[in-house]
């Protein structure tokens, strides 16, 4: 990973110098008590063994950091840590970053990051006036995740972006947004419930030879779950757009000039939820790119 463990350390130098100081005092033991001393050297050896492994199967989890927002972690943000914990992967909820330093500091206490949906993004990021239909927005949200996922492409940190996510990775990377999809760019899609119970659903057609396609096993049309009201409109740079709804609205992008970072209009840990664990590839392939980033 790409931090190292310094308790994890002192705990095998410690349980090392334990096994040297009985191995030694060993030595000065009578032969009577050779079987003796033998099964407590046997033994240690089997304490500091277990020690290790348990300690190297805590080094190998890869830690995915969960941007939130949140008092309390609700049923949206358990979905995240759940699908991330699935995938066998360490979810670790990341505090409102405030700084740059606050999220340079947030992202060395990670492998990976997930930036999850949400409300609403101020279009004055994108240089817009609000749109009379714009919903809730969010400024100290908007302020954490703008800074994490600009430090997050600086550093060149494999990110899953969803939803609101995508919308931000999208802006940050200089394109604009839909602030109201269904009044701005009517379509017989739906991409909300109008009732706001249950997620929508509808097909998206997938690109070839992209990570996005990856997940999905390969290019092809895919019935994803939907519920948003905003969406890209003018594409960021260094942005590729790898699958759209029939409609034609984004629904993947990838940052071709990162190593992995991609953004998808869907919830793929809703449909894990609801136990479609085809999705969980984007969580798996997530941490496999960070183990190999290490």
């Amino acid at each position: 990973m790409r931090k190292i463990k310094m308790m994890t350390s002192a705990v095998l130098l410690s349980l090392s110098l334990a096994f040297s100081l009985t191995a030694c005092g060993t030595k000065s033991e009578p032969a009577a008590d050779t079987t003796a001393a033998e099964a407590e050297v046997t033994e240690t050896e089997g304490e500091a063994e277990t020690a290790e492994e348990a300690a190297n199967d805590e080094e190998e989890k890869v830690k995915v950091g969960v941007s939130w927002n949140a008092d309390e972690i609700d049923e949206d943000a358990q979905l995240y840590r759940d699908a991330v914990t699935k995938a066998g992967g360490e979810a670790i909820y990341l505090p409102q970053i405030k700084t740059e330093d606050d999220a340079k500091n947030a992202l060395a206490e990670i492998d990976a990051l997930v930036m999850t949906g949400g409300e609403d993004i101020d279009p004055s990021y994108y240089g817009e006036e609000p749109n009379e239909k714009l919903e809730t927005v969010n400024e100290v949200r908007d302020t954490s995740d703008s800074l994490l996922i600009k430090a997050a492409l600086d550093e060149d940190i494999p990110m899953l972006c969803t939803c609101r996510g995508m919308q931000f990775l999208n802006v940050l990377s200089g394109g604009t947004l839909y602030q109201d999809l269904p009044t701005q760019n009517p379509s017989d899609i739906e991409h909300r419930d109008p009732d706001r119970k249950v997620f929508a659903k509808h097909e998206i057609t997938v690109d070839k030879d992209n990570i996005v396609a990856a997940a999905f096993g390969g290019e092809g049309t895919y019935t994803v779950n939907s519920w948003h009201h905003q969406a890209v409109d003018q594409l960021g740079d260094n942005l590729k757009v790898v699958a759209t709804a029939p409609d034609g609205i984004i629904e993947a992008i990838v940052r071709e000039d990162k190593d992995y970072v991609m953004g998808l209009q869907f919830h793929p840990e809703a449909m894990i939820a609801e136990g479609d664990d085809s999705f969980l590839a984007f969580y798996t392939n997530l941490i496999d790119q960070a183990k190999e980033a290490e």
